[in-house]
Protein backbone atom coordinates (compact mmCIF):
# COMPACT_ATOMS: atom_id res chain seq x y z
CA UNK A 1 0.00 0.00 0.00
CA UNK A 2 0.54 3.46 -0.83
CA UNK A 3 0.17 6.24 2.18
CA UNK A 4 -0.02 9.36 1.09
CA UNK A 5 0.41 12.13 3.95
CA UNK A 6 -1.99 15.30 3.63
CA UNK A 7 -0.35 18.52 5.27
CA UNK A 8 -2.82 20.08 8.03
CA UNK A 9 -3.46 23.67 6.99
CA UNK A 10 -6.44 24.39 8.51
CA UNK A 11 -6.08 26.93 11.48
CA UNK A 12 -8.03 24.89 14.35
CA UNK A 13 -4.47 22.74 14.54
CA UNK A 14 -6.71 19.57 13.65
CA UNK A 15 -4.73 16.62 13.39
CA UNK A 16 -3.31 15.14 9.76
CA UNK A 17 -4.89 12.17 8.52
CA UNK A 18 -4.01 9.55 6.02
CA UNK A 19 -5.25 9.00 2.27
CA UNK A 20 -4.16 5.57 1.21
CA UNK A 21 -4.46 4.01 -2.15
CA UNK A 22 -4.72 0.42 -2.50
CA UNK A 23 -5.18 -2.15 -5.21
CA UNK A 24 -5.49 -6.02 -6.06
CA UNK A 25 -4.80 -8.36 -9.18
CA UNK A 26 -6.76 -11.43 -9.93
CA UNK A 27 -5.14 -14.06 -12.21
CA UNK A 28 -5.21 -17.60 -12.80
CA UNK A 29 -3.83 -20.53 -15.42
CA UNK A 30 -5.74 -23.29 -15.60
CA UNK A 31 -6.09 -26.85 -17.28
CA UNK A 32 -9.14 -28.31 -18.17
CA UNK A 33 -9.54 -31.81 -17.64
CA UNK A 34 -12.96 -33.31 -18.83
CA UNK A 35 -12.50 -31.89 -22.37
CA UNK A 36 -11.60 -33.90 -25.65
CA UNK A 37 -7.97 -31.35 -25.72
CA UNK A 38 -7.54 -30.63 -22.38
CA UNK A 39 -7.73 -26.99 -22.95
CA UNK A 40 -5.28 -24.21 -20.67
CA UNK A 41 -5.21 -20.56 -20.61
CA UNK A 42 -3.71 -18.02 -18.91
CA UNK A 43 -6.62 -15.39 -17.36
CA UNK A 44 -6.32 -11.88 -16.02
CA UNK A 45 -9.89 -12.59 -13.94
CA UNK A 46 -10.18 -9.13 -12.17
CA UNK A 47 -8.50 -6.11 -10.71
CA UNK A 48 -9.37 -3.58 -8.00
CA UNK A 49 -8.08 -0.11 -6.97
CA UNK A 50 -9.12 1.93 -4.23
CA UNK A 51 -8.45 5.50 -2.28
CA UNK A 52 -9.30 5.53 1.52
CA UNK A 53 -9.29 8.56 3.22
CA UNK A 54 -10.36 9.76 7.03
CA UNK A 55 -11.28 13.01 6.70
CA UNK A 56 -12.07 13.88 10.36
CA UNK A 57 -11.89 12.22 13.32
CA UNK A 58 -15.16 10.35 13.29
CA UNK A 59 -15.63 9.99 9.48
CA UNK A 60 -13.64 8.94 6.57
CA UNK A 61 -14.77 8.07 2.69
CA UNK A 62 -13.80 5.62 -0.04
CA UNK A 63 -13.77 4.80 -3.98
CA UNK A 64 -12.98 1.47 -5.03
CA UNK A 65 -13.09 0.02 -8.57
CA UNK A 66 -13.36 -3.59 -9.99
CA UNK A 67 -12.26 -4.18 -12.97
CA UNK A 68 -13.35 -7.36 -14.94
CA UNK A 69 -15.47 -9.25 -17.35
CA UNK A 70 -19.64 -8.34 -16.26
CA UNK A 71 -21.36 -11.98 -15.63
CA UNK A 72 -23.82 -11.06 -17.91
CA UNK A 73 -22.19 -11.02 -21.21
CA UNK A 74 -21.47 -14.15 -23.57
CA UNK A 75 -18.11 -15.94 -23.24
CA UNK A 76 -16.33 -14.76 -26.37
CA UNK A 77 -16.39 -11.29 -25.15
CA UNK A 78 -15.17 -11.68 -22.05
CA UNK A 79 -11.87 -10.41 -22.88
CA UNK A 80 -13.08 -7.43 -22.75
CA UNK A 81 -12.95 -5.22 -19.44
CA UNK A 82 -15.56 -2.90 -17.63
CA UNK A 83 -15.00 -0.38 -14.99
CA UNK A 84 -17.78 -0.14 -11.91
CA UNK A 85 -17.58 1.27 -8.65
CA UNK A 86 -17.90 -1.51 -6.03
CA UNK A 87 -17.67 1.23 -3.33
CA UNK A 88 -18.33 4.89 -3.11
CA UNK A 89 -19.78 5.98 -0.15
CA UNK A 90 -18.73 7.61 3.85
CA UNK A 91 -18.85 5.40 7.26
CA UNK A 92 -19.07 7.30 10.55
CA UNK A 93 -17.64 5.28 13.45
CA UNK A 94 -18.08 6.20 17.46
CA UNK A 95 -17.79 4.26 20.36
CA UNK A 96 -19.55 1.14 19.57
CA UNK A 97 -21.83 2.40 16.89
CA UNK A 98 -20.45 2.37 12.91
CA UNK A 99 -22.97 3.87 10.04
CA UNK A 100 -22.17 4.19 6.64
CA UNK A 101 -24.04 5.25 3.41
CA UNK A 102 -23.48 4.81 -0.12
CA UNK A 103 -22.21 2.02 -2.30
CA UNK A 104 -20.89 -0.56 -0.52
CA UNK A 105 -19.76 -4.16 0.80
CA UNK A 106 -22.93 -5.99 1.95
CA UNK A 107 -22.42 -7.57 5.48
CA UNK A 108 -24.61 -10.40 4.33
CA UNK A 109 -21.88 -12.95 3.87
CA UNK A 110 -19.18 -10.54 5.03
CA UNK A 111 -18.31 -12.87 8.19
CA UNK A 112 -18.23 -16.21 6.02
CA UNK A 113 -16.14 -14.31 3.08
CA UNK A 114 -13.72 -13.63 5.37
CA UNK A 115 -13.36 -16.66 7.53
CA UNK A 116 -13.17 -18.59 3.85
CA UNK A 117 -10.25 -16.94 3.05
CA UNK A 118 -9.74 -17.86 -0.62
CA UNK A 119 -12.69 -15.29 -2.52
CA UNK A 120 -9.79 -14.70 -5.33
CA UNK A 121 -10.29 -17.98 -6.49
CA UNK A 122 -13.57 -18.95 -5.58
CA UNK A 123 -16.64 -16.77 -3.89
CA UNK A 124 -18.28 -17.64 -0.60
CA UNK A 125 -21.92 -19.65 -0.88
CA UNK A 126 -24.54 -16.57 -0.78
CA UNK A 127 -22.23 -14.96 -3.69
CA UNK A 128 -21.04 -17.80 -5.99
CA UNK A 129 -24.74 -18.94 -6.19
CA UNK A 130 -26.38 -15.37 -6.76
CA UNK A 131 -28.30 -15.43 -3.43
CA UNK A 132 -27.78 -11.75 -2.76
CA UNK A 133 -25.01 -8.75 -4.84
CA UNK A 134 -21.52 -8.99 -2.74
CA UNK A 135 -21.92 -4.90 -3.08
CA UNK A 136 -25.36 -2.42 -3.14
CA UNK A 137 -26.67 0.88 -2.69
CA UNK A 138 -27.99 1.95 0.70
CA UNK A 139 -26.76 2.62 3.99
CA UNK A 140 -26.28 0.51 7.25
CA UNK A 141 -25.21 0.60 11.29
CA UNK A 142 -23.24 -1.95 13.56
CA UNK A 143 -23.45 -1.66 16.99
CA UNK A 144 -20.97 -3.76 19.19
CA UNK A 145 -23.04 -4.69 22.23
CA UNK A 146 -20.81 -6.66 24.22
CA UNK A 147 -16.80 -7.75 23.48
CA UNK A 148 -18.89 -10.78 22.80
CA UNK A 149 -21.86 -9.82 20.81
CA UNK A 150 -22.33 -7.00 17.64
CA UNK A 151 -25.37 -6.35 15.15
CA UNK A 152 -25.87 -4.93 12.09
CA UNK A 153 -28.59 -3.61 10.12
CA UNK A 154 -28.84 -2.41 6.34
CA UNK A 155 -31.30 -1.41 3.62
CA UNK A 156 -30.05 -1.16 0.36
CA UNK A 157 -31.73 -0.91 -3.83
CA UNK A 158 -31.33 -4.86 -3.54
CA UNK A 159 -30.44 -5.03 -7.37
CA UNK A 160 -26.46 -4.76 -6.44
CA UNK A 161 -23.63 -2.44 -7.30
CA UNK A 162 -23.59 -3.10 -11.02
CA UNK A 163 -27.40 -2.32 -11.47
CA UNK A 164 -29.27 0.53 -11.47
CA UNK A 165 -32.50 1.40 -9.39
CA UNK A 166 -35.12 0.89 -11.61
CA UNK A 167 -38.40 0.52 -9.25
CA UNK A 168 -39.65 1.46 -5.81
CA UNK A 169 -38.28 -2.07 -4.40
CA UNK A 170 -35.90 -1.67 -1.69
CA UNK A 171 -34.22 -4.67 0.47
CA UNK A 172 -33.89 -4.83 3.91
CA UNK A 173 -31.41 -7.50 6.19
CA UNK A 174 -30.67 -7.79 10.34
CA UNK A 175 -27.79 -9.76 11.49
CA UNK A 176 -26.11 -11.08 14.54
CA UNK A 177 -22.83 -11.85 15.51
CA UNK A 178 -22.22 -13.84 18.75
CA UNK A 179 -18.05 -14.84 19.39
CA UNK A 180 -18.25 -16.70 22.48
CA UNK A 181 -14.30 -17.30 22.68
CA UNK A 182 -11.79 -16.30 20.20
CA UNK A 183 -11.94 -19.41 18.63
CA UNK A 184 -16.06 -19.66 17.73
CA UNK A 185 -18.17 -17.42 15.82
CA UNK A 186 -21.47 -17.87 15.21
CA UNK A 187 -24.15 -15.41 12.61
CA UNK A 188 -27.55 -15.66 11.77
CA UNK A 189 -28.43 -13.16 9.15
CA UNK A 190 -32.01 -12.61 7.31
CA UNK A 191 -33.11 -10.35 4.36
CA UNK A 192 -36.52 -9.37 2.69
CA UNK A 193 -37.24 -7.52 -0.23
CA UNK A 194 -39.90 -4.81 1.03
CA UNK A 195 -42.59 -6.09 -2.00
CA UNK A 196 -45.88 -8.61 -2.27
CA UNK A 197 -44.12 -12.12 -1.98
CA UNK A 198 -40.79 -10.61 -1.20
CA UNK A 199 -37.90 -12.77 -1.83
CA UNK A 200 -36.33 -13.39 1.57
CA UNK A 201 -33.06 -14.99 2.69
CA UNK A 202 -31.88 -16.47 5.90
CA UNK A 203 -28.28 -17.84 6.73
CA UNK A 204 -26.76 -19.50 9.30
CA UNK A 205 -23.18 -19.76 9.89
CA UNK A 206 -20.56 -21.36 12.32
CA UNK A 207 -16.83 -21.37 12.20
CA UNK A 208 -14.25 -22.48 14.43
CA UNK A 209 -10.55 -21.69 14.53
CA UNK A 210 -6.77 -22.07 16.03
CA UNK A 211 -3.56 -20.93 15.21
CA UNK A 212 -3.07 -23.90 13.09
CA UNK A 213 -6.73 -24.73 11.88
CA UNK A 214 -10.00 -23.03 11.00
CA UNK A 215 -13.79 -24.79 9.79
CA UNK A 216 -16.85 -23.29 9.06
CA UNK A 217 -20.29 -24.46 7.96
CA UNK A 218 -23.41 -22.52 6.49
CA UNK A 219 -26.64 -23.44 5.56
CA UNK A 220 -28.59 -21.06 2.95
CA UNK A 221 -32.36 -20.52 2.57
CA UNK A 222 -34.18 -18.53 0.10
CA UNK A 223 -38.05 -18.23 -0.40
CA UNK A 224 -40.13 -16.76 -3.52
CA UNK A 225 -36.93 -16.17 -5.79
CA UNK A 226 -37.17 -13.44 -7.62
CA UNK A 227 -40.44 -12.82 -6.19
CA UNK A 228 -41.81 -15.93 -7.64
CA UNK A 229 -43.93 -17.85 -4.98
CA UNK A 230 -43.06 -20.96 -3.79
CA UNK A 231 -39.60 -21.13 -6.34
CA UNK A 232 -36.97 -21.85 -3.33
CA UNK A 233 -33.60 -22.30 -3.41
CA UNK A 234 -31.22 -23.82 -0.40
CA UNK A 235 -27.85 -25.40 0.15
CA UNK A 236 -24.80 -25.22 2.28
CA UNK A 237 -21.07 -25.22 1.99
CA UNK A 238 -18.21 -26.79 4.28
CA UNK A 239 -14.71 -25.83 4.69
CA UNK A 240 -11.56 -26.14 6.52
CA UNK A 241 -7.83 -24.67 6.47
CA UNK A 242 -4.95 -26.48 8.18
CA UNK A 243 -2.12 -23.79 8.55
CA UNK A 244 1.20 -26.15 7.98
CA UNK A 245 4.01 -23.17 8.46
CA UNK A 246 3.70 -19.29 8.10
CA UNK A 247 3.88 -20.17 4.14
CA UNK A 248 1.95 -22.99 3.61
CA UNK A 249 -1.59 -24.43 3.87
CA UNK A 250 -4.03 -26.46 2.57
CA UNK A 251 -7.98 -25.69 1.95
CA UNK A 252 -10.58 -27.68 1.32
CA UNK A 253 -14.48 -27.24 0.69
CA UNK A 254 -17.69 -28.88 -0.19
CA UNK A 255 -20.85 -27.40 -1.32
CA UNK A 256 -24.88 -28.15 -2.63
CA UNK A 257 -27.46 -26.57 -4.13
CA UNK A 258 -30.83 -27.33 -4.18
CA UNK A 259 -34.27 -25.83 -5.35
CA UNK A 260 -37.72 -27.32 -4.60
CA UNK A 261 -40.01 -29.48 -6.45
CA UNK A 262 -42.78 -27.37 -7.58
CA UNK A 263 -46.95 -28.27 -7.14
CA UNK A 264 -47.83 -31.57 -9.26
CA UNK A 265 -43.91 -31.66 -10.71
CA UNK A 266 -41.73 -34.25 -10.33
CA UNK A 267 -38.59 -32.32 -11.14
CA UNK A 268 -36.85 -29.06 -8.93
CA UNK A 269 -37.73 -26.27 -11.29
CA UNK A 270 -33.73 -24.66 -11.65
CA UNK A 271 -32.38 -28.07 -11.66
CA UNK A 272 -29.70 -27.09 -14.75
CA UNK A 273 -28.71 -24.39 -11.83
CA UNK A 274 -28.57 -27.19 -8.57
CA UNK A 275 -25.48 -28.94 -8.34
CA UNK A 276 -22.30 -29.82 -5.93
CA UNK A 277 -18.88 -28.52 -5.67
CA UNK A 278 -15.53 -29.28 -4.09
CA UNK A 279 -12.65 -27.02 -4.24
CA UNK A 280 -9.14 -28.06 -2.68
CA UNK A 281 -5.60 -26.95 -3.07
CA UNK A 282 -2.66 -25.72 -1.34
CA UNK A 283 -1.82 -21.99 -0.89
CA UNK A 284 2.14 -20.32 -0.72
CA UNK A 285 2.78 -16.90 0.29
CA UNK A 286 5.96 -15.83 0.40
CA UNK A 287 4.40 -12.42 1.49
CA UNK A 288 1.63 -11.32 2.80
CA UNK A 289 0.38 -9.02 0.05
CA UNK A 290 1.23 -12.47 -2.12
CA UNK A 291 -0.94 -15.93 -2.49
CA UNK A 292 -0.14 -18.32 -4.77
CA UNK A 293 -2.39 -21.58 -4.85
CA UNK A 294 -2.64 -25.07 -6.94
CA UNK A 295 -5.53 -26.04 -6.65
CA UNK A 296 -8.40 -28.39 -7.62
CA UNK A 297 -11.78 -27.38 -8.76
CA UNK A 298 -15.29 -29.41 -10.18
CA UNK A 299 -18.84 -28.48 -10.40
CA UNK A 300 -20.88 -31.05 -11.07
CA UNK A 301 -24.80 -30.49 -12.15
CA UNK A 302 -27.75 -32.86 -10.66
CA UNK A 303 -29.48 -32.86 -14.03
CA UNK A 304 -29.14 -36.49 -15.64
CA UNK A 305 -28.13 -34.66 -18.86
CA UNK A 306 -26.03 -31.72 -16.94
CA UNK A 307 -22.54 -30.68 -17.50
CA UNK A 308 -19.31 -32.03 -15.01
CA UNK A 309 -16.37 -29.14 -15.13
CA UNK A 310 -13.39 -30.57 -13.41
CA UNK A 311 -10.20 -28.00 -13.74
CA UNK A 312 -6.85 -27.57 -12.20
CA UNK A 313 -5.97 -24.24 -11.62
CA UNK A 314 -2.71 -21.62 -10.63
CA UNK A 315 -4.00 -18.52 -8.65
CA UNK A 316 -2.10 -15.76 -8.30
CA UNK A 317 -3.40 -12.44 -6.17
CA UNK A 318 -1.40 -9.88 -5.42
CA UNK A 319 -2.01 -6.97 -2.81
CA UNK A 320 -0.59 -3.52 -2.82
Amino acid sequence: MLSIYTMAQQQDNSPEYIGVLSGKIHSNFNFMLNTPNHHTAFELTRAYFGYEKQISKHLYAQVKLDVGSPDDVSEFSRVRRYAYFKNAGITWKKGNLTAWGGLFDMVQFKEQEEFWGYRFLYRSFLDEYRFGPSADIGAGARYQISPTLKTDLVISNGEGYSSPQRDDTYKAGWGITFLPSNKIILRSYYSIFMVTDPQMTFSGFAGFRTEKFRTGAEYNHQLNYRYNPGRNRFGYSLYSTWVFTEAWEFFLRYDQVYSNLLENTTIPWNLPNDGSAVVAGIQYSPLSSLHITIDYQDWVEYAGNGATEKVIFIHLEAIF
